[in-house]
């Protein structure tokens, strides 16, 4: 009887272990947060996080690499890199840009369209709106995401989503209290507060085709007002 009641609260401890799902398999970028909100796809690979020049609030725009730097090395991800570059260049017109990068990039907008709208992929510590690390350096991809100049002075909700577990009012409140965490966070870091606002919804806004107890609910959504 013992064994059965630990195994049992073993599994009910797994199930709330981190407020947001599992990482999907393909992992979340900067450059993804940027195409989704702005539907700039190409811009953004020159941005990369540094955090040893204070006066870039930990961020700075990285330089692009030369054609002689591009040439140093070779990789499996150069080699793709090559072969998009012979299968696009075929179509390019005279004169347009041969970088192999944002071609691809752009590609992968067609079947990527912006939406205005990104889950950040944050996680808490059960049951609070303590963000855990790992959450914090997803955080740190939209704090990069904010330097593309296609969201420069743009304003933003942070929304929080729960599922169904629990009470409505406890949920809301909970959802709100994560989505303020976030954008405390990104403050912290350098964002500016006044381009967020905050909304907790518990689980009045599940996804679409998903049932509200569905745990994949539980998420905070970036949402581009303006």
């Amino acid at each position: 009887m013992t064994i059965k009641l630990f195994l049992a609260a073993g599994a009910l401890l797994a199930s709330t272990s981190a407020w947001a799902q599992s990482s999907p398999a393909t992992e979340q970028t900067a450059d993804d947060l940027v195409c989704q909100l702005s539907g700039d796809c190409a811009d953004l690979a020159e941005t990369e996080a540094t955090r040893d020049k204070p006066e870039s609030r930990g961020f700075k725009l990285a330089r692009k690499s030369t054609a002689s730097e591009s040439k140093a090395g070779s990789s499996p991800a150069k080699s793709a890199r090559e072969s998009a570059k012979v299968a696009t260049e075929r179509k390019a017109p005279a004169g347009a840009a041969s970088n192999p990068g944002t071609r691809a990039r752009k590609m992968a907008a067609a079947t990527r369209p912006a939406t205005g709208r990104a889950d950040l992929r944050v996680s808490f510590v059960t049951g609070s709106a303590e963000l855990t690390d790992a959450g914090r350096r997803e955080a740190d991809k939209f704090i990069t995401a904010l330097t593309a100049a296609s969201l420069s002075g743009k304003k933003f909700r942070i929304e929080g989503h729960t599922d169904s577990v629990g009470s409505r009012d406890f949920n809301v409140e909970l959802s709100k209290r994560r989505a303020q965490a976030v954008v405390d966070y990104l403050a912290s870091k350098g964002a500016e507060r006044t381009r967020f606002a905050v909304a907790g919804y518990g689980f009045d806004k599940p996804i679409a085709g998903t049932s509200a107890s569905n745990g994949e609910n539980r998420r905070v959504e970036v949402v581009l007002v303006k």
